[in-house]
């Protein structure tokens, strides 16, 4: 406590509008309500507080989808509806239904799953990227969304074992998928083998996808694989997780789409 400082503090003759006492001055310094620097000393720290509570809220809701997702190509960021490629009658089918889809799960009370499916390279990433920002951007209360690459972040997970420092743990990525209000898991099967030929997932594989999926009921899943791929594949657990309130919202793209990235015809 400074004492001296104190000694120099006196009374004026002026009253508070708002508190009905006499203002004190300090050396010769504008006078001031103590009350009044009370109030406003309470303001700022409330101020500060609320300023925050309020970053860590968007940090946990719409800045999630920037900040954690887990994407193995960036080009992905700049996807949009506006931007997608519209070549035949089947992709400007996808991109309706897509819209439509992204809608709907602007509503977190909407409860159902996407799959969107078929041959490599026809922009089913680039229609779940642009589904998740929609949704970001239009949520009533914010929401949290979020981007993985199913093969990354199971080998982000694998390499955190000899890593105890890692963010990616198993229990932090797993919570992390989970608590996502609308999550795309991209690539899915892309995990099990990357020959030519659709061997079975790898049983730590599958109980990560089941622990995620079991928790789940706002779900957007990418793949190249077919139904009977899915299912020789993967346990039937998981594939009924997947196909949770999946009729209707299914986007399947044929031969007759092609690669965009290569533009050769499958």
């Amino acid at each position: 406590m400074n004492f001296d400082l104190l000694n120099k503090v006196k009374k004026t003759n002026e009253i508070c509008q708002f508190h009905s006492i006499p203002l004190i001055q300090l050396k010769d310094k504008r006078p001031f309500c103590t009350e009044c620097q009370k109030e406003k000393i309470e303001n700022n720290e409330k101020e500060m507080t609320n300023r925050a509570v309020k970053e860590n809220h968007l940090r946990r809701t719409v800045q999630m989808l920037e900040k954690d997702s887990i994407i193995g190509d960036p080009t992905l960021w700049k996807a949009s509806f506006d931007n997608y490629a519209i070549d035949n009658e089947e992709t400007s089918q996808a991109l309706k239904k897509a819209k439509i889809i992204a809608a709907k799960y602007v509503d977190k009370e909407n409860h159902f799953n996407t799959i969107l499916t078929g041959v490599p390279g026809v922009g089913k990433s680039h229609l779940g990227m642009s589904i998740l920002k929609l949704v970001n951007e239009n949520y009533e209360d914010y929401g949290s969304c979020l981007f993985v690459s199913i093969s990354d972040v199971l080998r982000l997970v694998k390499d955190s074992f000899n890593n105890p420092k890692s963010k990616y743990t198993e229990n932090n990525m797993t919570n992390l998928l989970i608590k996502a209000d609308l999550l795309v898991l991209d690539d899915f099967g892309s995990e099990s083998s990357f020959k030519a030929e659709n061997t079975e997932s790898s049983e730590y594989n599958q109980k990560f996808l089941f622990n995620v999926l079991n928790a789940r009921t706002r779900t957007i899943i990418t793949t190249n694989l077919t139904s009977d791929q899915m299912y020789r594949i993967y346990n039937p657990k998981i594939i009924s997780r997947l196909h949770r309130g999946v009729d209707g919202n299914i986007i399947k793209f044929t031969q007759a789409t092609k690669d965009k990235r290569s533009g050769i015809s499958y």
